[in-house]
């Protein structure tokens, strides 16, 4: 069903909202981890070095320009 979020859609949307709070980040980040199944827990933690990656990235790129 096309409008129907996966649960692991769900928490990377959580996680992007709560970025702003590196420790509410990490604690939403865990909670996701034990609720996941093994192979979209594996998943959020790829996505999740790739977000924090880009994030810090875009903020180097901002303070070097």
């Amino acid at each position: 069903m096309k409008g129907e979020k996966t649960q692991l859609e769900f928490y990377k949307t959580i996680l992007k909202k709560v970025s702003f709070d590196s420790e509410l980040f990490e604690k939403e980040f865990h909670k996701a981890i034990i609720s996941l199944s093994y192979d979209d827990s594996t998943e959020l933690k790829k996505w999740r070095r790739t977000y924090i990656f880009q994030k810090f990235q875009g903020n180097y790129i901002k303070r070097s320009s």
